[in-house]
């Protein structure tokens, strides 16, 4: 499963992610936590970037964090079929949080990002991607996300975004209520519904 989840700040994804997706996955996740945020919950693996203000440096650093920390401890499915034995401590999850660092809507993806997704299936490891606007964010990890969680937006472009995914979701993005962390849940087909971070089903989403 790949999940996309955009919010401004303060509309609740980091809350939505530390309470409802985080335990889901864990112990079994590890988090690219950027600013930092994801501290005091134990046994969580969390991985802090050094160069997040130096592009090329990032990208390369990213790079030998999906080869060092996220692919030696995936489990995937040729390796179930040819050892016909399950590894209990596989990684089950990985949660990027500022994914538009990573994958910036201006730049050509990461191939070590880009190959990650790819593979994730086969890898079967779930992929997070958290942002703040879907401008920011590659528009490619956006398109293979088999989910989008979209809290409120505002802003022509943004929105403008949002219309493309379906038309008379504009309207409902509008009304969405800030202050009680209501977002729009988009499925494969892009058809979505209205929930908040306490009524979020997780079967909605495979979970």
């Amino acid at each position: 499963m790949r999940l996309t989840v955009l919010g401004l700040q303060g509309s609740g994804k980091t809350w939505l992610t530390k309470k409802r997706f985080i335990p889901a996955y864990h112990p079994h996740c590890v988090v690219w936590d950027p600013n930092d945020e994801y501290t005091g919950i134990a046994g969580l693996i969390r991985y802090v970037p050094k160069f997040t203000g130096e592009e090329e440096k990032l990208r390369e650093e990213l790079r030998l964090f999906i080869h060092r920390v996220v692919l030696p401890n995936c489990w995937s499915l040729e390796q179930l079929e040819k050892t016909g034995k399950e590894k209990t401590n596989r990684l089950r999850s990985i949660i990027f949080d500022e994914a538009d660092l990573i994958a910036p809507s201006k730049r050509n993806l990461n191939s070590a990002l880009h190959d990650l997704i790819v593979r994730s299936r086969h890898l079967r490891v779930d992929l997070i991607f958290i942002s703040r606007r879907p401008t920011d964010l590659s528009a490619y990890v956006m398109d293979v996300s088999d989910y989008l969680v979209i809290f409120k937006q505002v802003g022509y472009n943004a929105l403008k975004t949002v219309r493309a995914l379906k038309v008379d979701s504009e309207k409902e993005i509008k009304e969405l209520d800030y202050k009680k962390h209501e977002f729009l849940l988009y499925d494969r087909e892009r058809n979505y519904k209205k929930f908040t971070a306490d009524t979020l089903e997780l079967s909605e989403i495979g979970l």
